[in-house]
């Protein structure tokens, strides 16, 4: 085992998706643990500012709606049990009682990889602050996965490429799986009369051959044209730093950042 991959469950639709790719990440890895952990709300998180008691109605109300959500993802967990490739692979399962955030702050930091899936849906904000809270306060890698069908990743690997840290950090994020990619495509965006940008030193220095792509930036989102070129080149996961505008704990996120986690529809892997 090579490291610990934790990956949350919020919703049954979803789980598919996340396990799958946990399982596609730990291969990746070289092997690895898989901590599944679903988190369910107590009674008393749910109290309305405006309501100063929580009647007994509504705290059974809570608790089946918990008890029946949590059920509803275990039962996808053991129909992936039963059903996944690697059946050597080490899985652990978690059912706690908590707030989603105090969870990741909590567990994240103990993992060396965390899976969510993109926020979206009926929790589209819940499933933010998750990321959020994975990306900026964990210090940890995060792999971000859409919804719908499960698909192979990390043949082709896009990086979306700026020389600073976050950007740094992401590409050695990636460097811990152990099976190389058959195609390494860095895209890099330039801006006019700025100097042309190169294949990263990170990635010579690793012994890692790279394709440089040159991405004009505009006026328009730069984060559309990155997808666009990922998905003409071919590339299954995308590789970038996660960056934010503010400090204060308001989900302040970057341009490029808000954009990829509302429109992606491809693995994501994302560090601070």
């Amino acid at each position: 085992m090579s490291g610990v991959i934790l990956t949350l469950l919020e919703q049954p639709g979803t789980t598919s998706g996340l396990l799958v790719a946990s399982e596609r990440l730990a291969e990746l890895m070289g092997g690895a643990q898989i901590d599944v952990f679903v988190v369910r709300t107590p009674p008393e998180a749910t109290i309305l500012p405006s309501e100063e008691v929580l009647t007994k109605r509504q705290f059974t109300l809570v608790r089946e709606r918990e008890r029946a959500r949590a059920s509803a993802l275990r039962a996808a967990f053991d129909q992936w049990q039963a059903e996944r490739r690697i059946e050597t692979l080490s899985v652990r399962w978690w059912d706690l009682e908590g707030l989603v955030d105090g969870a990741i702050k909590e567990w994240g930091p103990r993992a060396d990889m965390i899976v969510l899936r993109f926020p979206g849906g009926d929790d589209w904000h819940p499933a933010q602050q998750a990321v959020y809270t994975a990306l900026f306060e964990t210090d940890r890698p995060v792999l971000i996965v859409p919804a719908g069908p499960p698909v192979p990743f990390g043949r082709r690997v896009a990086i979306a490429w700026r020389d600073d840290r976050q950007a740094t950090r992401a590409v050695l994020s990636a460097l811990r799986c152990r099976h190389a990619p058959k195609r390494v495509l860095v895209l890099a965006g330039e801006r006019q009369g700025s100097p042309r940008p190169v294949v990263p030193d990170i990635l010579l220095e690793h012994g890692i051959e790279a394709e440089l792509q040159v991405l004009p930036i505009g006026k328009g989102a730069f984060g559309k044209t990155l997808l666009t070129k990922t998905h003409e080149l071919a590339g299954d996961m995308l590789v970038m730093g996660a960056y934010r505008h503010s400090a204060l704990r308001e989900f302040i996120l970057g341009g490029l950042t808000r954009y990829i986690l509302g429109h992606a529809d491809l693995p994501v892997l994302m560090r601070r």
